[in-house]
């Protein structure tokens, strides 16, 4: 029996090139001042878009899991970049309404999209529950012995934790400064 696909919603889609207005969602890349629609029809089209770079980092590991040639892989990944990018011009840009010279809105920050839409026990958590994470992940790190890629893969995860941990106590003062 086949699955149904899902039906997204334009609404739904976040990111960097992507703008709400009251009525329609738009796709506004940095790089030009042109802004192409969102709307039911299409939005599938973009939500592929956004998947194939997410494959091709899949297709870059595993590549370079089987043959252990970076340079192979690589290129694999970027091949599968450049037909994901091709793909989406052709497929989702050429039938997508434009808007010239778009004027793009000012978005909110990280910090600023946590504070509106976090709860202050959710940013409590987070910013408890990061360091800890971080102490876990070096805990085991040590507990196991990891050296060189590993250890430093660790070293790594453990700081971002620790970074995000710190951005929500920024967070944290600004909901509680702007009283959000």
């Amino acid at each position: 029996m086949a699955k149904k696909k899902r039906e997204y919603d334009p609404k739904e889609l976040n990111g960097m090139s992507i703008y709400h207005d009251e009525k329609r969602t738009v796709y506004a890349p940095f790089f030009t001042k042109k802004a192409y629609i969102i709307t039911e029809k299409n939005v599938n089209d973009y939500i592929v878009y956004i998947q194939g770079y997410l494959i091709a980092l899949l297709v870059f590991s595993l590549s370079y899991i089987i043959t252990k040639n970076f340079l192979l892989s690589l290129a694999l990944g970027l091949l599968f970049i450049a037909s994901t990018i091709a793909v989406f011009y052709f497929s989702f840009i050429r039938k997508a309404a434009v808007i010239e010279n778009y004027n793009k809105k000012e978005k909110d920050t990280f910090i600023v999209r946590q504070a509106k839409f976090l709860e202050r026990k959710n940013i409590i958590t987070i910013i408890i529950c990061a360091p800890l994470l971080a102490f876990m992940i070096m805990l085991n790190s040590y507990i196991n012995n990891f050296n060189g890629a590993m250890f430093y893969f660790s070293v790594f995860i453990a700081a971002v934790a620790v970074l995000y941990g710190l951005l929500h106590v920024y967070a944290l003062i600004y909901k509680n400064k702007h009283q959000l």
